[in-house]
């Protein structure tokens, strides 16, 4: 019964370090420039001031449909371009759930749409988004499709109730990679009208 405790003491050290080495290897990560406005009841609301994401395309709206698609972007970063340039991870990984959904890296603010090397694989695509208004609910845990619908429904109802014009699609932003369980930070993003929240906040 010893050696079985120490082994089992043994196997939760290494799990403990391997989450903690997790969770500082992912605060090296770039963050977007982000601009905080203020809250309104759970949601948050924040500016955005411009990145440039490389995207591929999903066959659907749920999570499930970007599989596959992380290791297309991931060849990408690690050198699968013209110049075989490696290029920073940054956090987080966005999937923008509307009618043509897709799957997001955001590339280092060293990076625009006219220096990014050329991709090789002819599926990945790029845009830069400026100056964009989002309101936000935190959720920790691990994010499903589930999960997104509720929060986002949550965030939805928050919105009308306070008479903030908003679109109606969304974007789940998960800030951890797939392996650290503990801490792990996600996002549901929707894009608002940003004169009606810096009114309603008094700004």
């Amino acid at each position: 019964m010893k050696t079985l405790g120490y082994i089992l003491a043994i196997l939760f050290s290494i799990f403990l370090i391997w989450q903690i080495y997790g969770a500082v290897t992912n605060k090296k990560y770039e963050n977007l420039d982000t601009k905080f406005l203020g809250k309104l009841g759970k949601a948050r609301f924040k500016i955005y001031n411009q990145y440039t994401k490389a995207s591929v395309n999903m066959s659907g709206k749920n999570m499930t449909n970007a599989y596959g698609k992380f290791s297309v972007l991931a060849n990408y970063i690690f050198g699968g371009n013209t110049n075989s340039t490696k290029i920073s991870m940054t956090s987080p990984v966005l999937y923008n759930i509307n009618n043509s959904p897709t799957f997001s890296f955001i590339m280092p603010s060293n990076f625009d749409r006219e220096n990014l090397p050329i991709p090789k694989n002819t599926e990945i695509f790029f845009k830069t988004e400026y100056n964009q208004c989002v309101a936000t609910i935190k959720f920790g845990g691990f994010a499903n499709d589930e999960k997104c619908q509720k929060i986002y429904d949550e965030l939805k109802e928050l919105l009308v109730l306070n008479n903030i014009s908003f679109n109606e699609n969304y974007i789940i932003a998960i800030y951890n990679s797939p392996y650290q369980l503990l801490n792990r930070k996600n996002e549901i993003w929707i894009e608002v009208n940003k004169d009606q929240v810096q009114k309603k906040l008094d700004i």
